[in-house]
This record gives structure tokens, sequence and C-alpha cells, in this order.
């Protein structure tokens, strides 16, 4: 009974431990930032405000064409923010695994700080440039002449480093946002 009872405690363990371990996703600090889990919804072209179910709206905007090279394109894309649960500064934004239907993209890490206000919209001082190369540009025709889709997925991870008040006080924090964002072809518009 108890070699049993102790092959239990022990798969309980084994189960409790990988649970915990699958759970940590992100490290505690992020260059010298707190890591801290928001709800956070990213939308496209939207004026929705934050509801009590999230804790901010970034609605980004339609993506513009800067540059071509033969190197690749550049897309610029805006965005504006509206919290509800606090208000902080952004010190910069970092860009991790972003991907459009499967293609890769690089977007710049984001040094233009702005600050927000709980309860008000501010729209980023200068849009986010998106590279895409040449490479990556053939595949995706290729895709899309192969099997066109209405709907394309955006998705990747944000990191907002910034300064964030809550309660009085101002908390060095990183705010990760998952994308997974759906948008309608623009090839086929």
């Amino acid at each position: 009974m108890r070699v049993g009872k102790s092959i239990s405690y022990v798969l309980l363990l084994l189960a409790v431990t990988a649970l915990a371990a699958a759970a940590q996703e992100l490290p505690r600090k992020i260059r010298g930032y707190t890591v801290h889990k928001a709800d956070i919804s990213v939308e496209q072209n939207t004026s929705r405000r934050a509801t009590g179910g999230s804790d901010a709206v970034i609605s980004l905007s339609e993506p513009k064409l800067k540059e071509l090279t033969p190197a690749g394109l550049t897309l610029e894309v805006g965005a504006q923010i509206n919290s509800l649960a606090q208000s902080g500064k952004v010190d910069f934004l970092a860009f991790h695994g972003l991907q459009v239907n499967g293609i890769a993209v690089t977007v710049d890490e984001y040094r233009e700080a702005f600050s927000f206000k709980k309860g008000e919209s501010v729209t980023l001082p200068k849009p986010a440039s998106i590279f895409v190369p040449t490479t990556q540009i053939l595949r995706a025709a290729m895709r899309e002449m192969r099997d066109s889709k209405k709907e394309w997925t955006i998705t990747g991870r944000v990191f907002v480093f910034g300064k964030f008040r809550k309660f009085g006080f101002e908390h060095k924090r990183v705010v990760p946002i998952d994308i997974n964002l759906t948008v309608a072809n623009p090839i086929r518009s």
C-alpha cells in the first residue's frame, strides 16, 4: 500500500511540475523591466474604446508603402492606444516573431517614447516600420497565386517597455502583447 501511495504522490508532483513549467513561458524580467501580463486587444481600424473586459485596445491603421528597393519593401503602420486601466510612459516597443500568413516580417524596434493617460486615446508619435525582404515577398506571391485566401492572419508578440502608474506609484514594467489578428486580403479588394 505504501508503494502505491508513494507512486501516486510522485505522479502528482510530476504533473504539477509539468504544468508549472508550461506556464513559465516568459522570464520574470526582460532588459531590467519586470514582466506584467495585461489584457490588451489588438484590432485594425477601430475607434472602439477599452471596455471593462480589457485593460486597453490598440487599433492599427492601414499599412502604407514607405519604400520599395531590390532588398525588399518597407511599410509603415500607425496605431492608436486607448487605456482603461492606467496611465504611464512607454519607453520603447520590441517586436518578436511577427508573421503575415506565415511569412516572416521584420519590425524595427520602436524607439519613440510617448505618454498615455487612463481613459484617453493617444496616437503613436510616428508609425512603426515593417520590412519584408524580397525573398519573403516572392514566397508570399507564390502562396497567394497557389492558395489565395479572403483573410490574412497576423501573429506575433510586441513587448511594451515603460513606466506605468498604478495607485499613485510608478512601476518599471514590460507588457507582452500577443497579436492574433485577422484582416481582409488587400490583394483581393
